[in-house]
């Protein structure tokens, strides 16, 4: 019978133990910023934002608003943003000259930058880096995805959190003045999950 007790308090023991470095590796892990966490939007000036692009080049967030323009925030380990994302970019190469899109990643979130190399060549749209935070601590972002919708005044009109409905995001194009002229009544629009671009 001890045989059996001292088995038990071991094996409850090392489950303890187990239990208590997933909660510490769970604390200091990037991905716990995973959709469904809150984001706030705070004192926006995005046109201020300098950052440099996957391409090595400066990009400041004015030099895209002579329409409005969607922000996505996103990480190369994220789930939702490597199913969404690419939908996204075909979806709005589609609607260029209605408006624009800028991809954000959140660089300091992110494991390795090859990672977001090789997750940005199915991209069309220019991929920024947020490597020190700036534009999450601008925008507020808490996790990802995260999108933000701008008129061309710099003025956040529309916030997404986590997967974008397609019919949400082209009324909200719409509300900016920027139809993408695919809406039929009387039938729903899939979400960007759902849809084949």
């Amino acid at each position: 019978m001890r045989f059996f007790q001292k088995r038990l308090m071991f094996l409850t023991l090392c489950g303890l133990i187990c239990i208590t470095g997933l909660f510490y590796q769970a604390s200091y892990n990037p991905a716990k910023l995973a959709a469904g966490y809150p984001v706030t939007v705070q004192n926006v000036e995005p046109a201020d934002l300098k950052l440099q692009g996957i391409d090595e080049k400066t990009y400041e967030l004015s030099s895209f608003m002579d329409k409005p323009l969607l922000v996505t925030f996103f990480a190369s380990w994220c789930g939702i943003c490597s199913r969404e994302l690419p939908q996204l970019s075909a979806y709005h190469e589609k609607h260029k000259d209605s408006w624009n899109m800028a991809a954000i990643n959140v660089t300091e979130q992110e494991f390795n930058l090859n990672n977001v190399r090789s997750f940005a060549s199915s991209l069309t749209v220019p991929v920024l880096l947020d490597k020190e935070g700036k534009a999450m601590e601008n925008f507020g972002v808490k996790g990802v995805p995260a999108s933000f919708l701008l008129n061309e005044r710099g003025t956040v009109i529309k916030t997404f959190y986590g997967p974008i409905e397609k019919e949400q995001l082209e009324k909200a194009l719409s509300e900016a003045g920027a139809g993408t002229g695919e809406r039929r009544k009387g039938r729903p629009s899939p979400s960007f999950r759902e849809a084949a671009f």
